[in-house]
């Protein structure tokens, strides 16, 4: 039943190389390790089509993000270059939709995400006031459309707690995973445009969220 935890080691192996090479500005590890670690995260998530009490649709969906995500390690290993960036910013702009229009299908919207889409809205306006000035014109609009994406995915993970197809554990996964997501990205936004941080934790947060993402899979409600 738990067959799929195998591969987890497996991804936190590959997420701590990853982080430290990124941190050491080492692009060639970071070019293997990784898209790696996405494709066992991948792997991991495509075995929930073997677990009894899955969603195969909602599987479906996810492997999709997370596809898409895998197409943006691509582009995401050196990110200094902005035509590498923007082409980054365009594929996980897919991702991250696509991650919240699965969940969507099957939990609807709720009343609760009134409040936590406000909420939202204000931690992405402090975000955008911090690091808007610092801002070239070229990045303000597709920051803020990506931003809003964000929030989005975020809002829809959590709106897993309000309805009743996925479990508490499911809820809980899904609702950190994007949240942490969000985080990284937040923690970039400021390390790329306001002020270079001399360690990211990013490169530890994004693969951490993604395999959230993917172990939710597992965890439907039984019957």
């Amino acid at each position: 039943m738990y067959y799929h935890l195998i591969l987890v080691p497996f991804i936190l192996i590959g997420t701590i190389i990853t982080w430290r090479a990124r941190n050491k500005e080492d692009y060639k590890t970071v070019a293997i390790f990784q898209p790696v670690t996405t494709v066992l995260t991948i792997a991991l998530a495509a075995l929930s089509f073997l677990a009894p009490n899955a969603v195969p649709g909602f599987t479906m969906w996810m492997l999709v993000g997370l596809g898409l995500s895998l197409a943006g390690d691509i582009f995401n290993i050196n990110m200094s270059n902005d035509k590498i960036l923007y082409a980054a910013i365009i594929v996980f702009l897919f991702a991250y939709l696509v991650y919240p229009i699965g969940m969507t299908v099957y939990n609807g919207f709720h009343w609760q995400d009134i409040i936590v889409g406000v909420i939202l809205l204000i931690s992405v306006v402090c975000l955008l006031s911090y690091v808007w000035k610092h801002l070239e014109n070229q990045w303000k609009i597709p920051g803020t459309l990506y931003k809003l994406v964000m929030i989005f995915m975020v809002s829809r993970g959590i709106s897993t707690f309000f309805g009743d197809t996925f479990s508490l554990t499911q809820a809980i996964m899904l609702s950190v995973g994007t949240a942490i997501l969000y985080i990284a990205d937040s923690e970039y936004a400021i390390h790329r445009f306001v002020k270079p941080f001399k360690t990211i934790y990013g490169p530890i947060l994004y693969p951490t969220g993604q395999l959230l993402i993917a172990l939710s899979c597992f965890y439907f409600p039984a019957g």
